[in-house]
């Protein structure tokens, strides 16, 4: 039996909590910490944890956990995380990893030294339709991957950074390239891997009660010539999310789409309706999951532990997916080309950068917690 620790009780718990209660696994969660303990007390009610206890502060309970998530916002996940590993917890980390590359590495550094599994949430790879897409993609049968295009585009109203630690590049860390796109980057990196280097553009459009940026655009160049586009914003009505994989012999988007052309005798296309049915069929002939999104993750970190399978989702992939969005950064800030990897001596790699970031706007308005805990279901988007 694996006794859980649920640290910070906000929007993204009842997922978390969802995902062990679903897992079908031995588990048993025992502690739900919060500062606000009427947040933490309000879950166990919800899901009638008989053998929960709210607590104010996580390290009173890391001597009755065997596993840890951490659900608090991106700028308390190295101390929690590395004092749970330390502790003897397994961890299962809420994305963003952490807000620079050096807190990344402290946490697989505490990692490798407790010998405890370390996990990073990206959701998505579990969704069968996804997984399904990005297997069809690196598997070759279509031929080289040329061009990528993502749009992370999301909704977010003028009020979602009146919350108190929203906003702020010193606290949150970043705007929507680092918390919105930031599924949309882990896919591209599980298609693609790290780019070679990486120009880019940002600015805030619509929310003027937070510093960070709502747009960033960027172009990736990678080492075999190929190319990729990432666009996040967060003043999409109808948050219609896109990945469209340009390959050799035909296109695949998510959601899942095919498209085939083939060359007339003047260059112009024609519709490839036979490559356009191969697709297809193979798409709708693979595998799907038993457990998708968090339910899924949460399952397979579980039998990770236990040995009985393979770990998809490793702390490696969450800082992947760090430095790209730092990549971002660094080339929108500075206005030039970001080279990877970002070596430690850099700013960049520490995180300093964000004392010399530009403040799109000054926040004026902060509140401790919403009412409404809802948040966006990712299971919608694809």
């Amino acid at each position: 039996m694996l006794r859980v620790m649920i640290v910070g009780c906000g929007g993204i718990a009842p997922a978390h909590l969802e995902g062990y209660l679903h897992s079908g696994e031995s588990v048993k969660i025992v502690r739900l910490a919060d500062q606000n303990l009427e947040r933490a007390n309000a879950l166990i009610e919800k899901y009638g944890l008989t053998d929960a206890q709210a607590i104010a502060d996580y390290r009173d309970g890391l001597q009755v956990a065997d596993v840890v998530s951490v659900c608090t916002p991106p700028g308390l996940h190295r101390d929690v995380a590395v004092a749970a590993l330390q502790s003897g917890c397994h961890v299962l980390l809420e994305k963003p990893m952490a807000p620079s590359l050096a807190e990344c590495d402290a946490i697989i550094a505490a990692a490798n030294q407790s010998g405890r599994l370390l996990s990073v949430v990206v959701q998505s790879r579990y969704i069968s339709s996804i997984r399904n897409v990005i297997d069809m993609v690196k598997g070759g049968a279509y031929g080289k991957n040329l061009y990528t295009r993502v749009h992370s585009t999301w909704y977010r109203g003028e009020s979602y950074y009146d919350l108190g630690w929203r906003g702020r590049w010193e606290v949150e860390g970043g705007g929507c390239t680092q918390n919105h796109s930031i599924h949309h980057i882990d896919l591209l990196l599980w298609a693609k891997g790290m780019p070679a280097s990486i120009r880019a553009y940002m600015t805030n459009l619509n929310h003027h009660n937070s510093e960070e940026e709502d747009f960033a655009s960027a172009v990736l160049r990678y080492a075999d010539g190929s190319v990729a586009e990432l666009t996040s914003t967060l003043v999409a009505h109808g948050e219609t999310q896109t990945l469209a994989f340009q390959m050799e012999k035909a296109g695949i988007s998510i959601p899942f789409q095919a498209y085939a052309s083939a060359p007339r005798g003047n260059g112009f296309p024609e519709p490839d309706e036979a490559m356009v049915a191969q697709v297809t069929a193979d798409f709708e002939s693979r595998p799907k999951l038993a457990l998708e999104n968090h339910d899924g993750q949460v399952q397979n970190f579980l039998r990770a532990i236990e040995g009985r399978e393979p770990l998809l989702a490793t702390a490696q992939d969450g800082r992947n997916c760090i430095e790209l969005i730092t990549g971002v950064y660094q080339a929108a800030i500075t206005d030039r080309e970001a080279v990877f990897p970002i070596p430690a001596d850099s700013d960049f790699y520490t995180g300093r950068w964000r004392a010399q970031a530009p403040h799109f706007h000054e926040k004026t308005k902060d509140v401790a917690a919403f009412a409404d805990t809802t948040i966006t279901s990712f299971k919608n988007k694809f």
